[in-house]
């Protein structure tokens, strides 16, 4: 075994860690930490899926920083405990996931008990309490994380002379475990994937056991420094000149004893951990999801059950269940108003569909309905459907006349309930005139081949089903639609208002603009607007309105006791209002009565332009495609006022409001970590330039990759038109392919900084081109087959991917020898930013749009390059 020494204040010393260990972080030795790894992501992505079931999926932010939390403090921890933990190293990488096993099956179980209530928080009176449970949930997911933090801490102090080989296969592991637990969700349930997550870990564990660490015995109590930053100068006794050389070797006498009894304690856990998780699993849908009344009502039973990344997909049956859709209350409008009885299809307890229970459907109840009014205004003779209701809107819109009828589903589920069944749901029976397509909202173009169109009908329930589908209310989508009507086509737009009018306000400007960008130069005259008490619809004509089409819809609106907001030429004065509408906002609550409608007055102030008379607190900038959040619409410069009246806050708006509390504690853990040396004044020294420099390097790195990385899973979900493919395909890649950076980086050790400069031109270079070219590209290949759009989403992130995985392996790298107390430090900082990253790309994205997270991540990686901390070589 060889040694080398370096000079500190004239005194000799030693390091902990012995020169051959590059060679010995072998692919076998390197196993365990690519399957902790692995089990870690799993397991970060399955409590997503359990807060969305159980509680709602905005609530998921927390997960991040639950994760964050422990791994921080993990790097904080490994930095502070340097001597005693290597000197144990070998003892502690093999009781480590045996531990890893029980706090993740223990974690698990104390999270599903926790009775929390997101609704209470929003109570003045009870969020006390829901504080108490959020603590609960952190004291549950603390430990795993720690101690998967801690681990790797570890494996990457053991073997910092290879750190860019160790970085990759932590990377590989996270990677392929997003892959492994996606796999799992497409046959386990959500609520048992821990299951599964628990096996990489035993597999780690029994490796441990047979495959120990090469570093073992006793060290000298000054064996090595500790950790200290030297603020007062450059370039002193304890200065980077006297320093060991980067990967400079140290000395330890050491032997490989063989942890036997590491795999048997390993089996005991896991045996231990998966009889609570599989036979004592205490996780439920919280009692406020819509599921949980008719799942509750006499003779309600589950018929049908599909599992998948995308939700929990459940079928129900019982006497509740009916089409939902918005109907008049007035009798002998239609000879049968009564809705067909349906089985009600649930996504992780939230309402998604009605299916009908036979392949034939009365439509008599249809004429009744507010979304009746285009079919009556306009000759449907080509259809197109956005979302068809498990079928009933295909039936409504074929007893309505019409010719031939396009549908887009891009739920899978619901589009195999169509063309296959669903439990005892009959798939629509097949017809010619009846075209079911597998294609995004956003794929206007390749939509607008199967026109034009007379009729476009975007379903309530349609807008609702994800936030993929909500882009197609953006600006340019709006206007891609307008332009594929026929010459008198119309196109019909719901807006929800049962819960905030706001919405409703905020469409109208953005039809306006949609309107304006397909070339129409008065908006207005192309506009009928009309609501019940609970929903707008907004009718959209390619061709000005004529008197007749407007009669027919002041006799449509007058018999069924509807309200007309809008057609041209209306006079507020004289239109009978049905419907009184309370207008909420956050400085007024009030009942607007009498002949003036509140609404009408909203409409006409946005159509022409002018601020809103009523709901001027809120934002109502027009969703686009960069800035596709139909919702958001709280100001956050009013966050106080937001905050005294967060009782009015709908579920909609609050993941906004999680962001900003998220990104206030990310900033404080961030802040903790980044200044944790300056606690430890004696010892080994970084001077405070790189100290500077190094806090910048890392922090840049955790901001921009992730930035990078949220941007690419926008524009994926748009494509791909199912975010949760988006997530695992881009972050497995982004991870697998940024290992292979990583390990490409140890060719460029002995030049980091030639090796960060290479690696962030290609990042700008490639950022580049998909600021150009990215968007022309999806929309080119928006028709072809799902499994050449994965694989062009994994040729537009691997190259990128690669180069981002070099500058974090190299900037590691630099931390060896005395300065390896700051290695665990720089990858806890740079973890401390990047959970930054996520809540304020959100709200950056809100703000100003997606496309601002290329350009600030061009900007911070230029920092990355000016600021890598690189070890002088000893004199």
């Amino acid at each position: 075994m060889g040694y080398s020494g370096g000079a500190s204040s004239g005194q000799e010393w030693v390091s902990l860690v012995p020169i051959d260990l590059a060679a010995r972080a072998t692919p076998v030795r390197l196993l365990p930490l690519f399957l902790v790894s692995m089990a870690a992501i799993g397991y970060e992505i399955a409590l997503t899926r359990f807060f969305a079931i159980a509680s709602w999926s905005e609530y998921g932010y927390w997960v991040i920083s639950m994760t964050m939390v422990g791994l921080a403090a993990s790097g904080i921890a490994a930095s502070l405990l340097q001597r005693p933990i290597l000197r144990h190293a070998g003892r502690l990488l093999a009781v480590i996931p045996p531990l890893l096993i029980l706090a993740a099956a223990l974690g698990w179980t104390w999270t599903t008990l926790v009775p929390f209530n997101p609704l209470e928080l929003q109570n003045r009176q009870l969020w006390a309490d829901q504080l108490g449970n959020i603590a609960q949930y952190y004291a549950a997911l603390f430990p795993f994380f720690f101690l998967v933090g801690f681990y790797i801490s570890l494996y990457f102090m053991v073997h910092s002379a290879a750190i860019g080989r160790v970085y990759a296969f932590d990377l590989a592991g996270a990677g392929l475990g997003a892959v492994f637990v996606l796999g799992l969700m497409f046959v386990v349930h959500p609520f048992f994937l821990i299951a599964g997550l628990l096996l990489p870990l035993a597999v780690a564990g029994v490796l441990a056991s047979f495959f120990p660490s090469p570093l073992a015995g006793k060290v000298a109590e000054n064996d090595i420094s500790t950790l200290r930053v030297d603020m007062s100068g450059m370039g002193s006794a304890r200065g980077a000149d006297n320093e060991d050389h980067v990967g400079s070797p140290p000395a330890l006498r050491a032997t490989s004893p063989r942890f036997a009894w590491g795999g048997i304690g390993t089996i005991a856990a896991l045996v231990a951990a998966e009889v609570l998780v599989c036979l004592f699993n205490p996780a439920r849908i919280n009692e406020y999801k819509e599921i949980y009344g008719p799942l509750n009502v006499p003779d309600s039973r589950v018929v049908a059950t599909r599992v998948s990344p995308k939700g929990l997909y459940e079928l129900l049956d019982n006497f509740t269940e009916r089409l939902d859709l918005d109907m008049s209350n007035n009798s002998g409008v239609v000879p049968d108003p009564t809705l067909p009885r349906a089985y009600g299809l649930y996504a992780d307890g939230n309402r998604l569909a009605s299916l009908p229970r036979s392949t034939t459907v009365d439509t008599g109840y249809f004429g009744a309905a507010l979304d009746a009014l285009p079919y009556r205004l306009r000759r449907p003779d080509k259809v197109l459907l956005l979302g068809a209701s498990g079928g009933f809107r295909i039936h409504e819109a074929l007893g309505a006349g019409a010719g031939h009828v396009t549908v887009i589903e891009p739920d899978r589920t619901l589009r195999h309930a169509l063309l296959d069944g669903l439990g005892p749901a009959p798939a629509f029976p097949p017809q010619p005139q009846v075209s079911i397509r597998d294609l995004g909202a956003t794929a206007v173009d390749a939509i607008a081949a199967g026109g034009p169109f007379d009729v476009i009908d975007i379903g309530r329930d349609f807008v609702t089903q994800s936030d993929t589908n909500r882009a197609a209310l953006s600006v340019e989508v709006l206007a891609g639609y307008i332009r594929m009507l026929s010459p008198q086509g119309v196109l019909s737009i719901p807006v929800s208002i049962r819960e905030f009018t706001v919405y409703a306000v905020k469409m109208f400007g953005t039809v306006r603009h949609a309107l304006a960008a397909s070339g129409v130069a008065d908006p207005a005259q192309h506009l009928v607007i009309y609501r019940s008490a609970w929903n707008v619809r907004i009718l959209v004509a390619r061709s000005p309105w004529p008197a007749a089409a407007l009669q027919e819809v002041r006799d449509f609106c007058d018999a069924r006791s509807f309200d007309p907001v809008h057609y041209p030429g209306i006079d507020p004065a004289g239109v009978r209002i049905f419907n009184e509408l309370p207008v909420v906002s956050f400085d007024t609550v009030e009942t607007r009565a009498g002949a003036q409608d509140a609404m009408m007055a909203e409409a006409a102030a946005s159509l022409a332009g002018a601020p809103s008379p009523y709901h001027a607190f809120f934002r109502l900038t027009p969703p686009t495609l960069d800035r596709p959040f139909v919702n958001a619409v709280l100001p956050l410069a009013q966050l106080g006022t937001i905050l005294a009246r967060i009782e009015l806050v709908p579920r909609e708006e609050l993941g906004t409001l999680i962001n900003i509390a998220v990104l206030a504690q990310a900033v404080v853990i961030a802040l903790l970590v980044m200044l944790l040396p300056l606690v430890r004044p004696s010892g080994g020294a970084l001077p405070a330039g790189q100290f500077l420099r190094a806090m910048a390097y890392f922090a840049g790195l955790g901001l921009g990759f992730l930035f990078l990385e949220i941007y690419l899973i926008e524009k994926a979900a748009l494509y791909l038109h199912d975010r949760v493919l988006a997530f695992g395909l881009v972050l497995a890649t982004m991870l697998v392919f940024s290992g292979i950076g990583s390990w490409l980086a140890e060719r460029f050790r002995s030049r980091p900084s030639y090796g960060v400069g290479l690696a962030v031109a290609v990042v700008i270079g490639w950022n580049l081109l998909l600021l150009v070219g990215l968007d022309a590209v999806l929309a080119l290949t928006a028709a072809w087959p799902g499994w050449l759009q994965i694989l062009i989403v994994i040729a537009l992130a691997a190259p990128l991917s690669v180069a981002l995985g070099m500058p974090m392996a190299l900037g590691l790298s630099q931390f060896a020898g005395k300065r390896l107390a700051f290695l665990p430090w720089a990858w806890a900082v740079n973890g401390a930013c990047s959970i930054v990253s996520t809540p304020l790309a959100n709200l950056l994205a809100a703000a100003i749009g997606f496309m601002v997270l290329p350009l600030a991540g061009i900007m911070l990686y230029v920092m990355v390059v000016l600021t890598i901390p690189v070890a002088r070589p000893t004199r």
